[in-house]
């Protein structure tokens, strides 16, 4: 009787783990490639951090890019902010969306350099996403710190 009854117990709280969320979005830091496709070639850089910073309610967030180049003859490294982009939850994680939206770096906006078409995921520790900022498509993949 006592084993049937641990069993009966086990499966309730089983029930009950898989009715709460596969998984909570919050802000998180990672680490990772950002690959740029400059008119000069492709362009890797390694290691590059980048912050997920995610609403209250969770529907939205922004990412910045910390110490990025997107060209290897730019002379500076920025600290560049994507805002605005949509969170829509899914079972494994989450969907990262946004059509267009003015990038912020260096104290301001940056209109010449509008982003367009971003799309990304979180899976598990794992960030990915695709935009262009400009005329310039860039990918981002990385692993939570």
């Amino acid at each position: 009787m006592v084993a049937i009854a641990a069993i009966l117990v086990s499966c309730d709280k089983t029930e009950k783990q898989d009715e709460e969320p596969v998984n909570l979005l919050e802000s998180t830091d990672y680490s990772g490639t950002l690959t740029v496709n400059a008119s000069s070639g492709v362009f890797d850089t390694d290691s590059v951090k980048v912050s997920f910073n995610v609403t209250e309610k969770a529907d939205s967030a922004s990412i910045t890019l910390f110490q990025v180049k997107f060209t290897p003859r730019m002379p500076i490294t920025l600290d560049v902010t994507v805002p605005g982009i949509v969170v829509t939850k899914t079972e494994k994680g989450a969907v990262l969306t946004c059509e267009r939206v003015v990038p912020l770096a260096m104290g301001g906006e940056f209109p010449n350099h509008t982003v367009t078409d971003f799309e990304g995921e979180i899976v598990d520790d794992e960030l990915t996403f695709s935009l262009n900022f400009g005329a310039t498509p860039t990918f981002y993949q990385g692993k939570a710190l």
